[in-house]
């Protein structure tokens, strides 16, 4: 039997990261917009920025980039298990 795991989508780790580290995000929007503010959620299809204590929903299809001033400290992605193989089972 195969153990899958399940792969992290890293959209989501860097996502989650900003959010909870309440770095400031500037959102690039694919018109050519800029907003600059702090991830106060995400789900599958949007995103809520919050700037000058208004929330903003974004549609992630409407995003180009999202990028921040200082390096992101994302927690790396767990091991992957390697495959027993025949070799490895007999050791």
């Amino acid at each position: 039997m195969e153990n899958k795991v399940p792969s992290q989508n890293i959209q989501d780790v860097y996502l989650n990261t900003v959010r909870r580290d309440k770095a400031p995000v500037t959102v690039f929007l694919i018109s050519g917009v800029k907003l600059i503010g702090k991830i106060k959620g995400f789900d599958k299809y949007s995103v809520i920025l919050e700037a000058n204590n208004q929330e903003q929903l974004i549609f992630k299809h409407a995003i180009s980039t999202v990028s921040t001033a200082k390096m992101v400290s994302a927690p790396p992605p767990p091991p992957v298990p390697q495959p027993q193989t025949a070799a490895t089972e007999r050791t």
